[in-house]
């Protein structure tokens, strides 16, 4: 039992890790991250292999670590399910508290479910489909962490802070008072964040804990496909659960086992998560894990006819869902963040985890539903009209862990062309009221200025008088989307940026 305590504690340790290094995926002042803060997805077997899938040179520099977590399966096992996975880790807490099934009614068949998916997504991924990201469980936790908890969490806070801020309430006010600089340093975030999409994201999390009440990591077991590619490699992993050679049969171990190792009566280590637990279920203390060549394994139980029936949806939801019209060509108003790779990449690279919405210093970026197709879901997109693209930022290239940003020099990103702005002259003052108004050029942050004005006599209900009207100098604007967002105009911006003449296209009408 004391191995099993210090897995425990390796999984805590674990899960606070990541949330500092979350915490720290924050702008403090500085357009510099210090930490390696996108780390959790560097060690990501599954981004790694949607980078490998997608087109493109694969990054070695940036996914690197996902390859050690690989190799290093081959000889511990799904070890990484088990001591590191967030995920993991979250169900088995939050399953002390929703009530944990017993698994019975379960069939152990479920199990081929996960490398059914992973072979579907496979099979998508090779023909130019990526979807990895919706199901990979450590975007799934960081995404929920970044659009429904954390934003939750800070209002909280501030509220907390605003009360006893407000309220003289004896000892409690002082603590508290005292305690915000250190907060507002190192946990609050920069902007209260507020992000599209937070119910949406905390549902499907809320969903993968009530599993638990039908079997315990019922997600691991039978759904993960991040724990079917593990699964695979750890097939002949060198550390072997061993039972003694005077065990009694009590089967203790395969009844409480959380992992269901044994459930069909024959060996399947790919489904071992190294939890250790099974010697302290053991009355005896008869099992070990000890290392040693690999006995023989059952394998997968993977009926041909599934297999096949998972690759041809793979293969046939790709290219059905790639025949659509470009998403720019459809939606004027898609934009996406600073460095993004042309689309058909940027789909195949980003793995949805939410780092760039996270730090985000304007909060213009949020997840897509349906603006960028249904395969975009959960992509980041700009929302101009919600927050804008800061001139001086380079942040989301920093965190981007698969490279579907670049990470651009800041002169460089300076020049990145988001797309253009456009005047909607039935909403803009000058236009529709004839009422002068400067808010767009005062805020557009281009060394020259992309919004100018022309002066011009115009007919008013007082008689003909001067008015500036402001038009848009098309070779000097970026379309950061300061514009938008700023318009004095209540409800839709008299000035909307469309994604015409982006950088990241291959079509540029301004070259």
């Amino acid at each position: 039992m004391r191995l099993s305590s210090l897995r425990i504690f390796v999984q805590i340790f674990c899960l606070l890790g990541f949330l500092v290094l979350f915490l720290l995926t924050e702008y403090r002042g500085q357009d510099s991250l210090q930490y390696p803060v996108s780390l959790l997805f560097r060690i990501d077997p599954l981004a790694a292999l949607a980078a490998a899938l997608a087109p493109g040179a694969f990054s070695l520099g940036l996914l690197w670590p996902a390859l050690v977590v690989v190799a290093l399966t081959f000889i511990l096992g799904r070890f990484f399910c088990g001591w590191i996975c967030p995920l993991g880790t979250t169900l088995d807490g939050m399953g002390r508290l929703v009530g944990r099934g017993r698994g019975r009614n379960v069939k152990p068949s479920w199990r081929r479910l996960k490398y059914l998916l992973l072979a579907a997504l496979t099979a998508a991924g090779l023909f130019g489909l990526q979807l990895f990201g919706l199901f990979d469980p450590l975007s799934i936790f960081l995404r929920t962490l970044t659009l429904s908890l954390y934003p939750a969490f800070d209002l909280m806070m501030n509220a907390v802070f605003d009360f006893f801020y407000q309220h003289d309430v004896p000892l409690l006010s002082s603590l508290v008072n005292g305690s915000y600089d250190f907060f507002r340093q190192y946990v609050l975030a920069f902007h209260p964040p507020v992000f599209t999409l937070g119910l949406l994201t905390l549902a499907v999390f809320i969903l993968l804990i009530v599993l638990e009440k039908i079997e315990r990591r019922f997600w691991c077991k039978n759904l993960c496909p991040l724990g079917a590619l593990l699964g695979l490699c750890s097939r002949y992993a060198l550390l072997q659960r061993e039972p003694s050679a005077t065990c009694s049969g009590c089967a203790s171990c395969l009844q409480n086992c959380r992992s269901g190792v044994d459930n069909d009566g024959r060996r399947h280590p790919d489904e071992c998560l190294v939890c250790l637990d099974c010697g302290g279920f053991c009355p005896q203390e008869k099992v070990r894990f000890q290392w040693g060549t690999p006995r023989p394994s059952a394998g997968v139980d993977l009926p041909r006819r599934d297999l096949m029936v998972a690759v041809a949806t793979g293969v046939l939801v790709a290219p059905v869902a790639r025949a659509a019209p470009a998403p720019a060509d459809r939606r004027s108003y898609l934009l996406r963040p600073p460095g993004a790779l042309a689309e058909d990449e940027f789909l195949r690279r980003c793995i949805r985890c939410g780092e760039c919405m996270k730090v985000c210093i304007g909060g213009a970026l949020h997840p897509a539903l349906l603006e960028a197709g249904a395969v975009g879901l959960w992509t980041p997109r700009l929302v101009p009209r919600i927050g804008y693209c800061e001139y001086n930022c380079t942040l989301c290239g920093q965190v981007c862990p698969t490279g579907a940003l670049k990470l651009l020099p800041l002169e460089e990103k300076r020049k990145f062309v988001l797309g253009i702005a456009v005047f909607d002259q039935d909403r803009c003052l000058p236009f529709a009221r004839r009422e002068e108004c400067l808010v767009c050029e005062e805020h557009c942050p281009t060394p020259q200025k992309a919004i100018v004005f022309e002066e011009k006599k115009v007919q008013t209900a007082e008689g003909v008088r001067t008015l500036k009207i402001p038009r848009v100098v098309a070779d000097r604007c970026i379309g950061c989307g300061i514009c938008e967002t700023r318009c004095p105009v209540e409800g839709a911006s008299a000035i909307r940026i469309t994604n015409e003449g982006e950088t990241r296209r291959e079509r540029d009408p301004w070259s």
